[in-house]
């Protein structure tokens, strides 16, 4: 018998989802408490993926899949390579809690890593795109592909991100939900549409002065902030991977905002990139912030200067495509043995071809109409 639930707006849809989640985690309780996830050897083949393993109690696991709120973190064991240790565990995201492979943040010894579920890309263009950033001098977090295990049951091929750290970056990071920021003008208070990921205080001053010049400022005002506020070579250096790339993730959420004595953008959940999910793309910004950015004579100036020395010259294409067949070659075997995607490897390759092709260089901004802002 198949149950259907209609909604009728976005809040009763959200609902909808939290109940459909209330009761898949009733039937998880069920089943573990029948013996139907038992656990077995740990002796899936992960190919050259290192493998992580997560242990937990069966009280931690219960509490792992069934809590609704984002906040519950429980206690594990995680064996990786060298680390032997206790960590805290948690399911990540809205969306991503509904689907059947999590998502989950793990904290070890202070620092957050997150195990990105991927897809049938295995995460991969999340990966290419964060290298993309760092070989063109941004402070992107690192990636690593793993085969994930939780209490020796192999949940599948995973994106192991290191999380980005105060101690690294300094500074303050935000992270932008909204594609133009009227809220000013609606009175809808920041805090409820960006989160700050740290320092952990309830300043948010700083953005909040960001987005009042960005929504009300003249162009040649506009311009004047800019220049003494914003870091002009890093912005140029991410808006030009994010053309190139066909970021799609940033037009309403997935900003990432960094100040530190001038403001910069940081990469982050770029997975929709390269024509993955393509829904039509616009160089120039894609959000009301990236467009008047780009908008600034000094700022267009530098990101055509990037854009040619980072894509058209010699660049970092090259080196990108290699460490891009590096990441397929370690994620094959895992890929083809994760559970959820039994059906889907050939999907895989065809997507592993597809990347590997766009970042040659015969294919060379040949996706791009303009490269180069007029």
């Amino acid at each position: 018998m198949e149950t259907v639930l209609y909604c009728t707006d976005m809040k009763n849809a959200f609902k909808c989802h939290i109940i459909l989640f209330v009761l898949s985690s009733c039937i998880l309780a069920v089943l573990i408490g029948c013996g139907e996830f038992t656990a077995e050897d740990n002796d899936v083949d992960t190919g050259k993926a290192q493998k992580l393993e997560l242990f937990l109690s069966d009280e931690n696991l219960m509490r792992l899949y069934s809590s609704v709120s984002i906040s519950d973190s429980v206690s594990c064991s995680v064996i990786y390579e060298k680390w032997r240790g206790e960590g805290k565990l948690k399911v990540r995201g809205y969306t991503s809690r509904m689907h059947p492979k999590k998502s989950f943040q793990l904290k070890i010894d202070g620092r957050k890593y997150v195990l990105e579920r991927g897809d049938e890309v295995a995460g991969i263009s999340n990966r290419i795109a964060m290298r993309a950033h760092q070989l063109a001098g941004l402070p992107a977090c690192d990636t690593e592909t793993i085969g994930l295990f939780l209490n020796d049951e192999y949940l599948g091929c995973y994106n192991f991100i290191t999380y980005y750290d105060e101690d690294i970056l300094g500074g303050e990071l935000y992270k932008s939900y909204f594609e133009d920021y009227d809220h000013l003008e609606n009175n809808h208070p920041l805090r409820s549409l960006c989160e700050k990921k740290f320092p952990e205080d309830d300043d948010f001053s700083n953005l909040e002065n960001l987005l009042a010049a960005v929504t009300t400022y003249s162009p040649v005002k506009w311009r004047d902030y800019v220049l003494k506020n914003v870091d002009i070579e890093k912005v140029a250096s991410y808006l030009a991977v994010h053309d190139f790339l066909l970021v799609e993730d940033t037009f309403m959420t997935n900003l990432y905002i960094a100040y530190n004595e001038k403001f910069y953008l940081l990469p982050w959940d770029n997975e929709s990139c390269m024509g993955y999910n393509y829904k039509g793309y616009e160089m120039g910004g894609d959000n009301q912030l990236t467009r008047r950015l780009v908008a600034v004579p000094e700022v267009k100036a530098a990101y055509n200067r990037r854009m040619k020395e980072l894509f058209m010259d010699d660049g970092i294409l090259a080196t990108l495509h290699d460490d891009a067949e590096n990441m397929f070659e370690t994620a094959d075997t895992a890929m083809k043995n994760d559970p959820n995607f039994k059906d889907g490897y050939n999907k895989y390759l065809t997507e592993k071809e597809r990347f590997l092709r766009f970042l040659s260089p015969s294919g060379r901004v040949s996706h791009l109409s303009d490269p180069v802002l007029p």
